[in-house]
Protein backbone atom coordinates (compact mmCIF):
# COMPACT_ATOMS: atom_id res chain seq x y z
CA UNK A 1 0.00 0.00 0.00
CA UNK A 2 1.28 3.63 -0.53
CA UNK A 3 1.14 6.37 1.71
CA UNK A 4 -0.89 8.65 -0.65
CA UNK A 5 -4.33 9.62 -0.28
CA UNK A 6 -6.76 10.11 -3.61
CA UNK A 7 -9.08 12.83 -3.90
CA UNK A 8 -12.07 12.56 -6.22
CA UNK A 9 -14.14 14.89 -8.13
CA UNK A 10 -17.95 14.80 -9.26
CA UNK A 11 -19.08 11.50 -10.54
CA UNK A 12 -22.88 13.14 -11.31
CA UNK A 13 -24.42 9.66 -11.85
CA UNK A 14 -21.45 7.99 -14.39
CA UNK A 15 -20.80 4.38 -12.97
CA UNK A 16 -18.37 3.43 -16.08
CA UNK A 17 -16.14 6.25 -14.92
CA UNK A 18 -16.55 5.71 -11.32
CA UNK A 19 -15.62 1.78 -11.61
CA UNK A 20 -12.85 3.01 -13.48
CA UNK A 21 -11.07 5.63 -11.26
CA UNK A 22 -11.25 2.83 -8.58
CA UNK A 23 -9.56 0.13 -10.75
CA UNK A 24 -6.87 2.95 -11.36
CA UNK A 25 -6.31 3.75 -7.91
CA UNK A 26 -6.68 -0.22 -7.05
CA UNK A 27 -3.51 -0.80 -9.08
CA UNK A 28 -1.88 1.50 -7.68
CA UNK A 29 -2.16 0.37 -4.24
CA UNK A 30 -3.94 3.73 -3.27
CA UNK A 31 -4.29 3.16 0.97
CA UNK A 32 -7.27 5.69 1.11
CA UNK A 33 -9.83 7.43 -1.41
CA UNK A 34 -11.63 10.75 -0.23
CA UNK A 35 -14.50 11.23 -2.71
CA UNK A 36 -15.57 15.28 -2.89
CA UNK A 37 -19.41 14.95 -3.35
CA UNK A 38 -22.23 15.04 -6.57
CA UNK A 39 -22.77 11.69 -6.79
CA UNK A 40 -25.98 12.68 -7.92
CA UNK A 41 -27.34 14.29 -11.19
CA UNK A 42 -26.58 14.79 -14.83
CA UNK A 43 -25.82 11.37 -15.45
CA UNK A 44 -28.55 8.48 -15.64
CA UNK A 45 -26.59 6.08 -12.66
CA UNK A 46 -26.98 7.89 -9.52
CA UNK A 47 -28.82 4.84 -7.69
CA UNK A 48 -26.27 2.77 -8.82
CA UNK A 49 -23.33 4.91 -7.63
CA UNK A 50 -24.12 5.05 -4.71
CA UNK A 51 -25.33 1.65 -4.24
CA UNK A 52 -21.93 1.22 -5.56
CA UNK A 53 -20.32 3.33 -3.32
CA UNK A 54 -21.74 1.59 -0.50
CA UNK A 55 -20.40 -1.42 -1.63
CA UNK A 56 -16.78 -0.26 -1.89
CA UNK A 57 -16.46 1.30 1.48
CA UNK A 58 -16.90 -2.01 3.21
CA UNK A 59 -13.65 -3.16 2.01
CA UNK A 60 -11.69 -0.21 1.25
CA UNK A 61 -10.98 2.96 3.16
CA UNK A 62 -13.21 5.17 1.31
CA UNK A 63 -14.52 8.85 2.58
CA UNK A 64 -17.59 10.48 1.01
CA UNK A 65 -17.91 13.60 1.16
CA UNK A 66 -21.51 15.10 0.83
CA UNK A 67 -21.89 17.56 -1.79
CA UNK A 68 -24.32 20.58 -3.02
CA UNK A 69 -26.68 18.10 -4.91
CA UNK A 70 -26.98 15.59 -2.21
CA UNK A 71 -28.01 18.64 0.22
CA UNK A 72 -30.83 18.99 -2.34
CA UNK A 73 -31.37 15.49 -2.53
CA UNK A 74 -32.27 15.46 0.81
CA UNK A 75 -34.06 18.48 1.10
CA UNK A 76 -36.22 17.89 -1.67
CA UNK A 77 -37.16 14.42 0.28
CA UNK A 78 -37.57 15.68 3.33
CA UNK A 79 -40.14 18.59 2.04
CA UNK A 80 -41.70 17.27 -1.20
CA UNK A 81 -40.22 20.04 -3.17
CA UNK A 82 -38.84 18.90 -6.14
CA UNK A 83 -38.41 22.27 -7.87
CA UNK A 84 -34.95 23.41 -7.13
CA UNK A 85 -33.61 19.45 -7.28
CA UNK A 86 -34.96 19.30 -10.76
CA UNK A 87 -33.37 22.38 -12.01
CA UNK A 88 -30.02 21.12 -10.96
CA UNK A 89 -30.69 17.89 -13.43
CA UNK A 90 -32.77 16.04 -10.64
CA UNK A 91 -34.94 14.27 -13.39
CA UNK A 92 -31.87 12.13 -14.01
CA UNK A 93 -31.96 10.85 -10.43
CA UNK A 94 -35.44 10.88 -9.76
CA UNK A 95 -35.72 8.47 -13.25
CA UNK A 96 -32.82 6.19 -11.86
CA UNK A 97 -34.67 5.23 -8.50
CA UNK A 98 -37.98 5.09 -10.09
CA UNK A 99 -37.35 3.40 -13.52
CA UNK A 100 -39.25 4.30 -16.28
CA UNK A 101 -42.53 4.97 -14.97
CA UNK A 102 -42.62 7.66 -12.37
CA UNK A 103 -46.50 7.89 -11.39
CA UNK A 104 -48.37 11.83 -11.41
CA UNK A 105 -47.07 12.53 -7.31
CA UNK A 106 -42.83 12.14 -8.34
CA UNK A 107 -42.29 12.99 -4.57
CA UNK A 108 -44.26 10.48 -3.24
CA UNK A 109 -43.06 7.77 -6.00
CA UNK A 110 -39.56 9.12 -5.09
CA UNK A 111 -39.70 8.39 -1.94
CA UNK A 112 -41.05 4.76 -2.13
CA UNK A 113 -37.93 3.81 -4.45
CA UNK A 114 -34.76 5.54 -2.23
CA UNK A 115 -33.40 2.93 -0.18
CA UNK A 116 -33.23 3.95 3.69
CA UNK A 117 -29.78 3.00 3.57
CA UNK A 118 -29.06 5.64 0.70
CA UNK A 119 -30.75 8.72 2.40
CA UNK A 120 -29.23 7.47 5.70
CA UNK A 121 -25.24 7.33 4.06
CA UNK A 122 -26.34 11.36 2.75
CA UNK A 123 -27.42 12.60 6.14
CA UNK A 124 -23.96 11.17 8.32
CA UNK A 125 -21.55 12.66 4.89
CA UNK A 126 -19.52 14.91 6.36
CA UNK A 127 -18.51 18.58 4.46
CA UNK A 128 -14.87 18.23 5.07
CA UNK A 129 -12.10 16.13 5.44
CA UNK A 130 -8.98 17.30 6.97
CA UNK A 131 -5.28 16.30 8.24
CA UNK A 132 -2.32 18.00 9.35
CA UNK A 133 -1.21 19.39 5.51
CA UNK A 134 -4.61 18.98 3.55
CA UNK A 135 -8.69 20.00 3.82
CA UNK A 136 -10.75 18.66 1.33
CA UNK A 137 -14.15 20.42 0.60
CA UNK A 138 -16.86 20.10 -2.00
CA UNK A 139 -16.83 24.04 -2.71
CA UNK A 140 -13.40 26.00 -2.12
CA UNK A 141 -13.19 27.09 1.52
CA UNK A 142 -13.77 30.35 1.90
CA UNK A 143 -11.48 31.38 4.82
CA UNK A 144 -8.17 30.97 4.42
CA UNK A 145 -6.27 28.13 5.58
CA UNK A 146 -2.37 27.45 5.80
CA UNK A 147 -2.99 23.96 4.39
CA UNK A 148 -3.39 22.68 0.85
CA UNK A 149 -6.95 22.99 -0.39
CA UNK A 150 -8.10 20.67 -2.46
CA UNK A 151 -12.07 21.21 -3.87
CA UNK A 152 -14.44 20.26 -6.63
CA UNK A 153 -17.57 21.88 -7.68
CA UNK A 154 -16.26 24.25 -9.85
CA UNK A 155 -15.95 22.24 -13.19
CA UNK A 156 -12.45 23.75 -15.12
CA UNK A 157 -12.25 21.84 -18.37
CA UNK A 158 -10.70 18.82 -19.06
CA UNK A 159 -7.32 19.00 -16.64
CA UNK A 160 -7.50 19.60 -13.18
CA UNK A 161 -6.03 22.92 -11.72
CA UNK A 162 -3.20 22.74 -9.92
CA UNK A 163 -1.80 25.54 -7.92
CA UNK A 164 0.88 25.86 -5.44
CA UNK A 165 -1.46 26.02 -2.13
CA UNK A 166 -4.66 24.42 -3.99
CA UNK A 167 -6.16 22.21 -6.50
CA UNK A 168 -9.78 22.10 -8.39
CA UNK A 169 -10.41 18.67 -9.65
CA UNK A 170 -14.20 19.52 -11.56
CA UNK A 171 -13.48 18.23 -15.12
CA UNK A 172 -16.78 17.16 -16.08
CA UNK A 173 -17.87 13.99 -15.49
CA UNK A 174 -21.05 13.97 -16.31
CA UNK A 175 -21.25 16.20 -19.41
CA UNK A 176 -20.44 15.68 -22.70
CA UNK A 177 -16.40 14.70 -23.18
CA UNK A 178 -16.24 15.43 -19.47
CA UNK A 179 -13.56 13.12 -17.51
CA UNK A 180 -13.49 12.00 -13.93
CA UNK A 181 -10.07 12.97 -11.99
CA UNK A 182 -8.25 11.50 -8.91
CA UNK A 183 -5.86 13.95 -7.31
CA UNK A 184 -3.02 11.84 -5.33
CA UNK A 185 -1.85 13.95 -2.06
CA UNK A 186 1.21 14.70 -1.18
CA UNK A 187 2.82 14.04 -5.24
CA UNK A 188 0.29 16.03 -6.65
CA UNK A 189 0.02 13.61 -9.76
CA UNK A 190 -3.19 12.74 -10.75
CA UNK A 191 -5.16 10.28 -12.72
CA UNK A 192 -8.47 10.81 -15.21
CA UNK A 193 -11.24 8.36 -16.98
CA UNK A 194 -12.73 9.36 -19.84
CA UNK A 195 -17.29 8.05 -19.63
CA UNK A 196 -16.30 4.82 -20.53
CA UNK A 197 -14.19 4.33 -17.57
CA UNK A 198 -10.69 4.30 -19.67
CA UNK A 199 -8.04 5.54 -18.30
CA UNK A 200 -5.96 8.56 -19.82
Amino acid sequence: MTTETAFIGDVHGKLQPLIGILDGLHSRHISHAVFLGDYLNKGQESAQVIEHLITVSKSASVTLLRGNHESAFLVALETDNLGPFLKMGGAATIRSYVGGNVGPNVAADLKAHVPLKHIELFRRMPIQFQSEKVVASHEPLRDPDSRYRISAHIPVGPEPVIRSDSANIDTGCGTEGGRLTALLWPSLAYIQVDASGELF
